[in-house]
């Protein structure tokens, strides 16, 4: 079988965002965090751009996860903008909202819920992207995904090798100001990331190097992190952290945790960090089964003991959950459990919809999706 290994062009230090300048566009769109927006946070990258005397039109994105309705607006402005470079500043919602806009810009004639990975896009011959991340969590910096609501809020998952950012830019300094319970939930997402990545069927000698690599940092820098919001070293080793996660889940595929949390993310609910940080630990107990060669790929890591048996990474993993405030239940995150059978049948119907579940070690039936959630939602070891 031929791989591919896809990843952006990457600048990295507080001069990273200086690249802009080198990009020799005329016309640039800047999308922005609106809470970013309000605080002026965009303005050196309009003045980085504005050394080559290029035109920046600057638009805030919505508050709240990307719909289809609010790409669709932001795509609108693209259109009567007619930019060369598309910018994202913000996290991942602000990015995958960028993404979105970009495929309807360059392929108004393909709704968003038809984008597939064999779909050819061909989005530079109307742009280039630049991702500019501001959390240190979900990777979509370097990943060829991106998600938006649909109708009812149902999940949409884009999937194109041509998502992946033109550049990322990783500034240290721009998630400086996280408070820490959001450092400690967008962590936890790129551990996530990271650990399914590196257990993933389809994983590769070079995504195996970077997801290693990202989940030993978030180990080690995390608590840091959050105990000292100040401590720089740490953010900057969580941010390139986040960014190799990014690199590995996108050319080894998500797993089971990502499409549980996708399922049970709603808008205004608990954000999706803290719910699949939540989950990864009983995921990992279902996999160990069939993956118990991966697993002992982690003992340096994780410790040669914690990868001997079944519950050992989960602990471990609990452990630092337990550092950094993460829950250890879905009721403790604070995610309403299905009322009836037919409410944890939707979740179920939408976690096993998900691409992510092919690549996952164990492919959960639509029985074992439920019986994660009930010991996600109890507490309880899983031994099924």
């Amino acid at each position: 079988m031929t791989g591919f290994f896809t990843a952006p062009r990457i600048a990295t230090g507080p001069g990273a965002i200086e690249q802009l300048s080198a990009l020799g566009a005329q016309r640039a769109v800047i999308i922005v965090d609106p809470l970013l927006h309000r605080g002026d946070r965009h303005r050196r990258l309009v003045e980085e751009l504005a050394k080559t005397e290029t035109s920046v039109e600057v638009l805030a994105g919505d508050p709240g996860e990307p719909t289809i309705a609010s790409v669709e607006a932001l795509a609108a402005r693209l259109r009567a903008f007619h930019p060369e470079w598309i910018v994202a500043l913000g996290g991942g919602r602000t990015i995958d909202a960028a993404k979105g806009a970009w495929v309807r810009y360059a392929c108004p004639e393909s709704p968003l819920d038809t984008i597939t990975p064999l779909v050819e896009l061909q989005l530079r011959s109307s742009a280039g992207f630049v991702a500019v991340p501001t959390t240190s969590g979900s990777g979509c910096e370097a990943s060829w995904n991106a998600m938006v609501r649909g109708d009812g809020g149902r999940p949409v998952e884009l999937a194109s090798r041509e998502l992946v950012p033109d550049w990322a830019l990783l500034d240290p300094s721009l998630p400086a100001s996280m408070p820490p319970g959001l450092t400690a939930e967008t962590g936890a997402e790129l551990v996530a990331h990271a650990f399914e990545a590196a257990i993933s069927e389809w994983s590769n000698p070079l995504s195996d190097a970077f997801a290693r690599d990202a989940i030993l940092s978030a180990f080690t820098e995390l608590p840091k992190a959050v105990k000292h919001p100040d401590d720089l070293e740490a953010r900057s080793a969580l941010h390139h952290a986040a960014t190799m996660a990014g690199i590995a889940a996108s050319n080894s595929q998500f797993g089971a945790a990502h499409a549980l949390a996708v399922a049970l993310t709603v808008e205004d609910g608990p954000p999706y960090g803290r719910i699949i940080g939540t989950l990864l630990p009983y995921v990992a107990e279902f996999n160990y089964p069939s993956a118990r060669d991966k697993y002992s790929a982690l003992g340096g890591v994780f410790g040669a003991s914690a990868v001997r048996d079944r519950s050992g990474v989960a602990e471990r993993l609990r452990l630092l959950w337990s550092q950094v405030g993460i829950p250890r239940t879905l009721a403790d995150a604070g995610v309403s459990e299905p009322g009836d059978r037919e409410a944890l049948a939707a979740v179920v119907q939408r976690a096993r919809a998900s691409t992510s579940s092919v690549a996952n070690p164990r492919v959960p039936s639509e029985t074992e999706f439920a019986e994660l959630l009930g010991a996600a939602y109890r507490g309880s070891p899983v031994t099924f």
